[in-house]
């Protein structure tokens, strides 16, 4: 298996941000440790970026054209109101595969089991869910403007990453 890990924003986006947390650098933090599990197990994982570089939207889905990959993994942290909204999702495109409505589900589950609220699997029309090859699947890890979505997202950390590294591993 193949999987190519996307980590938005970045560089001079950091994305949303609340109380000087960034999203760019948790969802660094998080898809790099996931990844660091799954090829522990064997699987290859390339990334879009590993450090706090600048990469636009275009260049995400260049690189996975560039390959050949099974799934192709967007990381994000969500924002809406500060202390309004609470809990994590991800999300496919409209058209998307069995495969990747499996996956997205199976992702819920796994942030669920981290106690975030279960705000569903759904879809929408984002740019990499639209222009990707790979079977692609957008994560929103939790609010980042909600204080209990951040204690969740840090005190559950091992807990997220081994649910959702074991969505590609048994």
């Amino acid at each position: 298996m193949k999987i190519l890990f996307d980590y938005g924003h970045g560089g001079s986006d950091p994305g949303a941000n609340y109380k000087g947390r960034k999203e760019a650098d948790d969802v660094l933090r998080l898809g790099q440790a996931v990844a660091k599990r799954l090829r522990g197990a064997g699987v290859v994982v390339h990334e879009t970026r590993t450090t706090n570089e600048t990469l636009g939207l275009g260049a995400r889905v260049k690189r996975d054209k560039a390959d050949k990959y099974d799934y192709f993994v967007s990381f994000h942290r969500n924002a809406h109101s500060p202390e309004k909204a609470r809990g994590a999702e991800v999300y496919t495109y409209p058209t998307a595969s069995a495969k990747a409505k499996d996956l997205a589900v199976q992702l819920q589950n796994a942030l669920v089991r981290v106690r975030f609220t279960n705000r569903g699997a759904k879809v929408t029309n984002y740019y990499v869910l639209r222009n990707t090859r790979s079977t692609v699947v957008l994560i929103e890890a939790g609010f980042i403007d909600n204080i209990e979505d951040n204690r969740l997202f840090d005190e559950r950390f091992d807990v997220m990453v081994e649910g959702l590294a074991g969505c590609f591993v048994d």
